[in-house]
């Protein structure tokens, strides 16, 4: 029986781990060269991602922008679904910051540690110091969200700016005659879904990818960069619980009008189906069988609210994201202040509408939010090695969100879910 690409990759990441702190602990000079010898196929593999994310965040977002037509057509129902996400994801992304800035300094690494992680990181120190350069205050943060030349901002890696262009552009087609609009579309979704394609191919190399990467940090930082990650995964957990019991229960309540166990029991399949399959696409077809049959919710409300919100809600992701730039920070050493959390807290809103529908996407999506701030992207090699236990509770935490938005919507519409 083959074994999923999930298991796959946590078996790389513990062979490497494996590897390195055995090299680690024992010293033996081979063995330690072995560790670190493999390192630059890990960063051939780093890099085939890092190739994928402009191109796949600039068709991702003017493919899902566009597709939503003429803004001004959305009427109350999306200005309400719009308003919505942008509130609980504002909300999730705090949480996740607070939460982390209070549990990852219980595991801190040293100094020793966190510069031998800024070593390690060399190779992209350029264009890290870059980003870092670019920090400004929050006057020039709001003038620089506007590129004067778009192509010369993707190739500094100015994500930022990148992503509102890309969020222009979609508008800008979304607002086209039909023909035109759908020409466009077609020719986005092509692009999408061949990035897509790439992003599986390089994905095959995982297990192989994370092993290399693994490896070496495990043999130079030992057990400390082991247990950061331990509190990392506990800490993104912890935030999707915390959110769906103390937001999303409150706002099913009071907003949506609905009674709390028997909601629970009503969008159980759905949510299941989300977090077992780490796929809110994936548990679309349940969610919209639970809000037209068992919550009562009408068709157009259901048919609009869920398909929108399982492209565009995911507040496990904003939990995540604002997890791992702290951790990463923490990891390397790098002190973070307001500007910068603002920076990340805005990338990160942004980000979260392109999240493709492919395993640990969050993870990839991940990289602007902390080349924004100057952090590097390598270290997403070991979060992707122990994604898929955060992957689930986050997809079953964005389930959930979709689902009190229909019956949130449908209440301030004059209906009365069930």
């Amino acid at each position: 029986m083959r074994l999923s690409l999930s298991v796959q990759i946590a078996a790389g990441l513990l062979a490497g781990l494996a590897l390195g702190l055995i090299a680690s602990a024992t010293r033996f000079d081979p063995l330690l060269q072995i560790a670190t010898g493999i390192e630059p196929a890990g960063t051939i593999w780093i890099n085939a991602i890092r190739m994928c994310v402009v191109p796949l965040v600039v068709t991702a977002l003017i493919s899902g922008v566009a597709a939503l037509g003429d803004p001004r057509r959305l009427g109350r129902v999306g200005a309400r679904t719009f308003a919505f996400v942008f509130g609980t994801l504002l909300l999730a992304e705090l949480l996740g910051l607070a939460l982390s800035l209070v549990t990852i300094p219980l595991a801190p690494v040293s100094e020793q540690t966190a510069a031998s992680l800024r070593a390690a990181a060399a190779a992209g120190a350029e264009q890290i110091s870059q980003q870092a350069g670019r920090v400004h205050g929050l006057r020039q943060f709001i003038v620089d969200l506007v590129p004067p030349n778009p192509v010369r901002a993707a190739a500094d890696g100015q994500l930022l700016p990148l992503i509102v262009f890309s969020v222009l552009v979609g508008a800008a087609i979304g607002s086209l005659q039909e023909e035109s609009r759908r020409s466009l579309t077609q020719i986005t979704d092509s692009l999408v879904a061949a990035l897509i394609k790439l992003i599986g191919w390089v994905m095959r190399l995982a297990p192989v990818g994370v092993a290399c990467l693994a490896a070496p940090v495990a043999a130079r930082f030992g057990w400390e960069a082991v247990r950061s990650l331990a509190v990392f995964v506990v800490t993104v957990v912890a935030g999707t619980v915390i959110f769906a019991t103390a937001a999303y229960a409150p706002l099913a309540k009071w907003l949506g009008g609905v009674r709390i166990a028997p909601f629970a029991r009503a969008i159980t399949p759905g949510t299941t189906v989300a977090f077992t399959t780490a796929s809110s696409m994936a548990a679309l077809p349940t969610m919209m069988d639970s809000a037209l049959n068992t919550l009562k919710i009408s068709n157009p409300i259901a048919s609009f609210v869920l398909p929108l919100g399982a492209t565009l809600n995911r507040p496990g992701s904003a939990v995540y994201q604002m997890c791992a730039v702290v951790l990463v920070a923490s990891l390397y050493g790098v002190t973070l202040g307001p500007v910068e959390y603002v920076t990340a807290l805005a990338t990160c809103l942004l980000m979260t509408f392109s999240v493709a529908a492919i395993p640990s996407a969050t993870v990839f999506t991940t990289a602007p939010v902390l080349l924004s701030v100057g952090l590097p992207v390598e270290s997403l090699a070991l979060l992707l090695g122990v994604d898929r236990i955060p992957d689930m509770f986050r997809t079953g935490l964005n389930a959930i969100g979709h689902q009190v938005a229909a019956v949130v919507i449908a209440r301030s519409e004059g209906e009365t879910p069930g």
